[in-house]
């Protein structure tokens, strides 16, 4: 019981002593963000009013960019748990990792100890095709925010609009085969809901 408490403590500590988001278009730590755009399931925060409209005409040349001048900053932050796959909030997370520019949220303790030990495993790699589509439930999914989990199948990544039918499609991967050929598109730059 102790051990659990004291570990719960660590977590939230080290929750609290994460590296800022920094803005890829002008390199600038973000402090209230002016701008939230989803893209390949990963948040970008921007730091002032011009810089959303820049970084939607070519959200991946803006993001190789910001690597190029500075690997060592936190750019994006991944929607989703790596490890389980499911739709995670920030302030629901157990734990997090910044790998590559990018920052993992987890359910749980454990999960981040199995992405730590092999991350470029478990790291989003952004897909060249994408369908935000429910192919279980057979509908379309807003953005990615509002997906429930997602899978990668044969180099497409298949959003679900809930955990119910991430697990379906994760055990029968046929059932992608349901979602329309229109929906299959390269990743595309989204507003984000804006942070409650």
């Amino acid at each position: 019981m102790i051990l659990s408490l004291v570990l719960s403590l660590a977590l939230v500590q080290s929750q609290d002593k994460l590296s800022p988001i920094t803005c890829p278009m002008t390199g600038e730590a973000v402090g209230t963000p002016a701008g939230l755009i989803d893209f390949a399931g990963t948040r970008y925060e921007m730091c002032c009013a011009g810089c959303p409209e820049g970084f939607k005409k070519d959200p991946a040349a803006a993001i190789k960019a910001a690597k190029a001048k500075d690997k060592d900053k936190t750019y994006g932050i991944f929607l989703f748990d790596p490890i389980s796959n499911a739709r995670i909030d920030a302030k629901a997370a157990k734990a997090s990792s910044d790998y590559k520019s990018t920052r993992y949220y987890f359910a749980t303790a454990d999960e981040k100890t199995t992405f730590d030990a092999d991350p470029k495993k478990y790291a989003a790699k952004a897909p060249k095709k994408e369908v935000l589509y429910c192919p279980v439930a057979g509908h379309a999914i807003k953005g990615y925010a509002a997906a429930g989990g997602f899978i990668d199948i044969d180099g497409t990544r298949y959003y679900t609009c809930c955990t119910n039918c991430l697990a379906k499609l994760k055990a029968d991967n046929t059932l992608a085969s349901k979602a329309p050929a229109d929906q299959v598109k390269a990743p595309a730059a989204i507003d984000a809901p804006a942070q409650k």
